[in-house]
């Protein structure tokens, strides 16, 4: 999978995690829905200044979209992410870790649990 069509399908991925859709997205971001379509189809270049301007409308930072971009579908990455959280947490991050998955599985809040994974990690 090249990185136009990762990088888009992780943006797809956020925006309807966050409930939006591309025409909510555009009044958040001020980009035109039909770039962002375009974007998340793979099909147009984005700039460091669109990543910027989608990052902050999806309420994340522009390297969060970038970071799992070439592995979001990877269950190898998401293997190793969890391995390196047990190994590297202490017992009391780990539960912390462990009931905010439960939690955010249960409200199916995804972008809440990246941002602890993240900071955790």
């Amino acid at each position: 999978m090249n990185i136009l069509i990762s990088t888009g399908k992780k943006i797809r991925i956020l925006r309807e995690a966050k409930g939006l859709t591309q025409e909510n997205l555009e009044e958040k971001s001020g980009i035109n829905s039909k770039y962002i379509s375009a974007i998340e189809c793979g099909q147009a270049n984005l700039t460091i200044l669109k990543l910027e301007q989608i990052a902050k409308a999806l309420g994340v930072e522009p390297y969060e979209i970038l970071l799992l971009t070439n592995n979001a579908d990877s269950d190898k990455y998401i293997r190793d992410a969890i391995n390196k959280l047990l190994n590297e947490a202490n017992k009391e991050k780990l539960r912390t870790v462990i009931n905010k998955l439960i939690e955010d599985i249960t409200k199916d809040k995804l972008k809440d649990f990246f941002e602890l994974l993240r900071l955790t990690i």
